[in-house]
């Protein structure tokens, strides 16, 4: 009998070691593509809201949060350092919900963002890309962090740049 428990112990073990190197992939964004995140948001319901958003990971970052949030200085510093990354934002811009995904392309060493509006089910620029140097701005004690709009390396033509707040915080 002795044994058996052991043997029991050791697959629930296992098991959960397998449980959180599912979460850390999933977390990191390993095995996300520019397609699996277009189509995640594709398939938003048009009814969606912030708060279901919310429920399956995207950070609010209507106005101006409380704090710096980990999660995003988190998805920063992995594609500064050529790590993949994942990052799901939503927001509420002038009553518009807003869903974005950003992911880092470690072939060309850039941020990409898929954008869609689910409420109207309309998308806009997906595949927009961004430098991996984000810059923060202080003003008035808050932060204001930046995404540098870059050319898309697989589109050769011209893009009018425009660079995107990705969000504040009060510091």
């Amino acid at each position: 009998m002795g044994k058996k428990r052991i043997y029991v112990a050791l697959c629930l073990i296992a098991l959960a070691m397998l449980g959180i190197c599912f979460f850390y992939l999933k977390k990191t964004g390993w095995g996300m593509t520019g397609d699996k995140a277009w189509n995640e948001l594709l398939d938003l319901d048009k009814n969606v809201t912030v708060e279901q958003l919310e429920a399956k990971g995207y950070i609010n970052v209507t106005g101006c949060l409380d704090e710096e949030n980990e999660t995003i200085s988190e998805f920063i510093d992995n594609a500064g350092n050529r790590r993949p990354a994942v990052l799901r934002l939503t927001s509420n811009e002038n009553d518009d919900l807003c869903a974005k995904i950003l992911l880092y392309d470690k072939d060309y060493n850039l941020i990409q963002m898929w954008t869609m509006y689910p409420n109207r089910q309309q998308a806009v620029a997906p595949g927009k890309c961004f430098s991996t140097d984000v810059v923060s701005s202080y003003k008035d004690g808050v932060v204001t962090v930046t995404l540098k709009n870059i050319q898309n390396p697989t589109v050769p033509t011209e893009e009018i740049l425009q660079d995107e707040m990705l969000y504040k915080w009060k510091n």
